[in-house]
């Protein structure tokens, strides 16, 4: 398979979070200097299935808040301590937003140049690179839901994209070569969009992952994709089902969300050869903390 399309592996560099056993060590609170302790943690993905083994790669993290609609400070190339990021702030107000992976299409010195508002922020989006989506998180913490004496800031990270697994449930022997998103969006929001999952100013394209060899068998991150709304939307599944070769597809009639995981059920029964894709129902995941490791 070609795992550098679709498989990330990802592991804290710009900042390193806590551990999950009962040995983690609790930072020393900073007591002067305005300076204070982020706390980072990596939500659970929703929908069936769970994380695989070293999917969480971090690159690069940066930060800024937001007071009034206006972007007035920024974190760049922040300095990871044993198990969290230390900043300054001189109040709590505002809107702190965490961001990982995004160095490469996120300037916040130039954004902060241009007096860029909270309301055209919440629209930056992250685009394709080398025609997968980029694994980035992001998150946000309201500083003026802190008392003045809190010095540890918790904030939790969401993917920005969604996943799909792929199952196969034939009688006889079944062997995928290719699985293609058709209308797939180019380009997906830095945060939740409130009303719309599309970004509007989006392109559409058809997203192809091809494997060297095929898959026979239960495969987890087969495709990610950035969050989108219902509409063209279709995956296309080439595949050999007992020698013989065919082209399945689906329409979906879910949006596509960001931290989900959705199968896509390759079947065969008497009748007919079908695809399916599972939108199943799922919980709100609990927050992971992660130890770091460098690359």
């Amino acid at each position: 398979m070609k795992k550098n399309l679709f498989y990330g592996t990802f592991a804290f560099l710009g900042v390193l979070v806590s551990c999950t056993n009962d040995d983690a060590t609790t930072p020393t609170l900073p007591d002067e200097g305005g300076n204070r302790i982020v706390k980072t943690s990596i939500t659970k993905y929703e929908g069936i299935g769970q994380t695989i083994e070293n999917e969480n790669k971090i690159t690069d993290i940066q930060a800024c808040i937001f007071e009034d609609g206006k972007m007035t400070q920024i974190y760049n190339d922040l300095i990871p301590s044993e198990s969290s990021f230390g900043i300054q702030i001189e109040r709590h107000a505002g809107t702190l937003y965490v961001l990982a992976n995004t160095n490469e299409q996120i300037n916040l010195e130039e954004l902060k140049s241009q007096d860029i508002t909270e309301e055209e922020w919440l629209t930056k989006c992250m685009t394709m690179k080398n025609n997968t989506p980029v694994h980035f998180y992001s998150g946000s913490l309201s500083l003026n839901d802190m008392s003045n004496s809190q010095t540890v800031f918790p904030v939790s990270l969401k993917r920005g994209f969604a996943r799909f697994d792929l199952n196969i449930r034939t009688a006889g022997v079944a062997s995928v070569s290719s699985i293609t998103l058709k209308n797939a969006a180019q380009s997906g929001t830095l945060f939740p969009a409130i009303s719309e999952y599309t970004p509007r100013e989006a392109t559409f394209n058809d997203m192809t992952v091809s494997f060297d060899s095929p898959l026979t068998k239960d495969t987890s991150a087969v495709l990610y994709a950035y969050e989108q709304a219902k509409g063209n939307l279709e995956i296309s599944v080439d595949v050999i089902i007992d020698g013989k070769h065919h082209t399945l597809t689906k329409a979906l009639s879910e949006d596509i969300k960001r931290n989900t995981i959705y199968t896509i059920t390759v079947r065969k029964d008497v009748i007919d050869v079908t695809i399916e894709v599972s939108f199943d129902e799922w919980e709100e995941g609990t927050d992971t903390e992660f130890v770091p490791q460098a690359l």
